[in-house]
């Protein structure tokens, strides 16, 4: 069998590539000055031993009109984005710099986050390096049929409002660079089409925190890269205890009617961007489940099971007349009697709650169901409904005996067991629960995914993590046989096993030698936590790992061909806007 060819990003294309460097030839010329100007982007010459050519820049208070470059190119062509890479230190807090790009004729623009050059790690012979020498660096965004469109820009904006009520448009650092053009021949876009398919399946999921998706066109942002890739589900938050992120509910929404004064900037932000998706009739459930099985995928909600009630930084999501504070008779109780902040799964009505918001996420278009497990434990401890019935069965009460009884733990468990035959006989659904790093540690938090499969309850699990307690800052599955525990529960069950990887903490190389090592375990599809625009899809060298890591075929021949590294790459600059890197810049 002939080994199958690595298609990351532009590397396997050996067509000289065309760059557009004169990105002043943008249109229309009156959105161009040579110098900082409101609604003008910055001209600015830039020149190298590799490139040379005009850039383009617009800071955070420039709110940049939309411009175009013509292209004026037929056929197939790999499209690179290059930029100037500003140094870490040049964005004074301000986020990432951020491109917005699009084929004239989308209706949906592609947010590109722009590469930044990171601190060096020796300070002192990276000193020069940090505070001279500018470079430029480049995104890979797509393998796409040209038919002499131009190529749109624009700047990313939102909407910041205060307490008054009184709305800024805010804008992200941006620049163009250059467009990066390599042509595929007959054969090239005959191995592209025909490449083989994914040999497993990825799955993306999105937390929706909505402070900067203003509109359809926004929402469509943050599903569209998952097109044409190897992702075939996006599993998107739908709910956290009785709030929900949609609008045809019982429960409450994000809104927060009546709040007038919040912790911090991303929660009045939040609060105002929901009141707006209000008042302008759209339901960004419905727009994430079109746009989502529009592209072939599937679309799954899920539930933070015990987001009930939130700690003190996070409760401004606590407004109004809530289900914890209409049910206090519902809380839970610890080993010692104390009242627990949660509210418990041991009560009916809590549980019947939690299925009647699904059974109102069910009513969108959706193809599945998710049980957030790796979010705010415990939901079962000492109640009495547990007390009483393990008293009733085993003679004993379950406070006497070790916090790690296992039989304790088994019948405290035996309650979410029953839960989840519940929801499955309710909506007749496919049934995803993320669990914790170990059989040990999914039974002390009452969480059974052995039973889970026994009954027949769940379809597909997602170990979060190796690590212990949700440590997700932690590098997760470097030691591929980690997983070994949940392949046990699940190589002979029609359940599917999909551990989660951890978008933020890994770098492309990292993807390829995780991912691998997993499917050499026997692993049946592959999950990502902050499947998002900021995370993961940025463009940068990780999403185009990411894209294509079902692929493990493709993974084996860059592993036998060295592991060479997934950098983008980085092109020094002699000048940039007539300022030499000979002089340095510290102060």
């Amino acid at each position: 069998m002939p080994e199958a060819v690595d298609l990351f990003a532009d590397r396997w294309l050996s067509s000289r590539p065309t760059y557009h460097t004169a990105m002043d030839q943008c249109i229309p010329d009156s959105s161009l000055a040579p110098d900082d100007r409101h609604r003008r982007w910055r001209v600015m010459e830039y020149r190298g031993q590799h490139l040379s050519g005009k850039a383009l820049v617009a800071g955070v208070e420039t709110e940049a009109p939309p411009i175009a470059l013509p292209l004026d190119a037929h056929g197939w062509y790999a499209i690179s984005i290059g930029c100037w890479r500003l140094k870490d230190w040049y964005l004074a807090g301000d986020g990432k710099p951020q491109l917005l790009v699009r084929m004239a004729g989308d209706d949906t623009y592609t947010s590109l986050q722009l590469p930044t050059r990171p601190q060096p790690t020796d300070p002192v012979s990276g000193w020069h390096h940090w505070t001279g020498e500018e470079e430029l660096s480049e995104c890979f965004w797509q393998i796409v049929e040209l038919h002499g469109e131009d190529l749109e820009f624009a700047q990313p904006t939102w909407i910041e409002t205060g307490r008054d009520g009184v709305q800024r448009i805010k804008c992200c650092l941006t620049n163009v660079a250059y467009v990066k053009l390599l042509p595929l021949t007959e054969k090239d876009v005959r191995v592209y089409q025909q490449a083989d398919p994914a040999q497993i399946p990825l799955y993306a999921h999105n937390d929706v925190t909505l402070t900067r998706a203003e509109s359809p066109e926004m929402l469509r942002r943050h599903i569209l890269p998952f097109g044409d890739t190897d992702f075939t589900r996006i599993y998107w938050e739908g709910a956290m205890g009785d709030l929900s992120s949609y609008f045809r509910t019982r429960n409450r929404t994000p809104e927060a009617i009546g709040r007038d004064v919040f912790f911090h900037t991303h929660a009045r932000n939040e609060a105002a961007c929901w009141r707006r998706w209000r008042a302008s009739g759209n339901d960004p459930l419905a727009i994430a489940s079109e746009v989502t099985r529009h592209l072939g995928l599937e679309f799954h909600v899920t539930h933070r099971l015990g987001g009930f009630r939130q700690a003190p930084a996070h409760d401004y999501w606590d407004h109004g007349d809530t289900f914890c504070k209409r049910h206090p008779e519902l809380r839970g109780r610890d080993r010692d009697g104390a009242e627990s902040v949660r509210l418990s799964f041991a009560y009916p009505k809590v549980r019947e709650h939690v299925i009647e918001t699904y059974r109102e996420m069910a009513a969108y278009e959706i193809d599945g169901l998710c049980l957030l497990y790796n979010r705010r434990h415990p939901l079962l401890e000492y109640e009495a409904p547990l007390v009483d019935g393990y008293r009733e069965q085993y003679g004993a009460d379950p406070r006497t005996l070790d916090e790690d009884d296992p039989t304790w733990l088994r019948y405290r468990s035996s309650i979410l067991t029953g839960f989840m035959r519940e929801l499955k006989e309710a909506l007749q659904l496919p049934v995803t629960a993320i669990v914790m790093s170990t059989p040990e540690e999914n039974l002390r938090q009452s969480l059974d995914p052995e039973g889970w499969i026994a009954a027949g309850v769940v379809d597909t699990l997602v170990p979060y993590t190796d690590h212990p307690e949700w440590n997700h800052s932690a590098f997760s599955w470097q030691q591929s046989d980690a997983i070994k525990p949940f392949i046990s529960l699940t190589q002979t069950s029609s359940c599917e096993l999909a551990p989660c990887f951890h978008t933020s903490e890994m770098g492309a190389e990292d993807y390829r030698n995780t991912a691998a090592g997993l499917a050499q375990q026997g692993v049946d599809a592959f999950f990502f936590w902050w499947g998002d625009t900021g995370s993961m899809a940025h463009y940068g060298p990780e999403w185009s790992a990411a894209r294509r890591l079902g692929r493990i075929d493709e993974i084996s021949t860059w592993q036998e061909a060295g592991s060479s590294s997934l950098d983008a790459p980085v092109y020094p600059l002699d000048s940039l806007d007539g300022w030499h890197s000979k002089y340095v810049t510290p102060a």
